[in-house]
């Protein structure tokens, strides 16, 4: 893809899928481990919502990297470029680049998936999403 602008309203529906997303996750967080190891229905949809988060914020990723002619082989060296493009602190964009394994797991190794490790990342990382969002909708209203 050659240089351009990005297509704000395609990231803006990704950005607003991603909190919607959120927000139901958001229902599930709090609640011990025991209610993912209880009930598969919890743990799918926990699952599920996770998901559709990471690939909504790396959909948003790759697409603002492609767009500003940054090469990005891979969901993690999107995040890497939006850091290098001042769309994400330096800092927040390490911390978040880890979300690019975590959704490979979820999709590609979903049989294999650690209940441990969803339910810490809807506690401890959920708002992670919102504030890429945040930094995102920041980029996209820079003149």
């Amino acid at each position: 893809m050659s240089p351009g602008r990005p297509d704000v309203e395609l990231v803006r529906r990704h950005l607003l899928a991603l909190d919607a997303a959120a927000q139901n996750l958001g229902r599930h967080a709090g609640k011990p481990l025991e209610a993912l190891t209880q009930s598969r229905d919890e743990a799918w949809a926990v699952e599920r919502g996770l998901q559709l988060c990471a690939q909504n914020a790396l959909d948003v990723a790759t697409h603002l990297a492609a767009s500003a002619g940054r090469d990005a082989s891979d969901y993690a060296t999107a995040i890497d470029q939006l850091a290098a493009l001042g769309a994400l602190p330096a800092d927040f964009a390490a911390r978040f680049r880890a979300i690019a394994g975590f959704r490979n797991i979820l999709v590609h190794a979903y049989l294999e998936v650690d209940l441990g490790r969803l339910h810490q990342v809807l506690n401890e990382r959920l708002s992670d999403f919102a504030e890429f969002a945040a930094h995102v909708d920041a980029y996209l209203r820079r003149p």
